[in-house]
């Protein structure tokens, strides 16, 4: 079993807007708008954040969190870090 947590990547900041979350990466100036539906704030990328603080609503809306924190992972904006315990 492990658990896993997510914050934001250094250089990156995040603001809470009417479709979503907007990041800001500082290294190349890119902007991502990521449409949460609500489900992600930008607070709960703040600081390290375990993934059951943050999936714990209903089993789509938790399968919708997943995939947004996947590709935001993937794109280098928030970090993830696993723990096996």
């Amino acid at each position: 079993m492990s658990n896993v947590s997510y914050r934001l990547a250094p250089g990156v900041s995040v603001r809470d807007e009417s479709f979503g979350l907007l990041f800001y990466c500082a290294d190349d100036t890119n902007l991502t708008f990521v449409k949460s539906g609500g489900l992600l704030e930008s607070q709960h990328l703040s600081g390290w954040r375990n993934e059951s603080e943050l999936c714990r609503l209903s089993e789509s809306e938790n399968e919708k969190i997943q995939k947004i924190l996947s590709k935001l992972v993937e794109r280098g904006l928030i970090l993830e870090r696993r723990i096996s315990i």
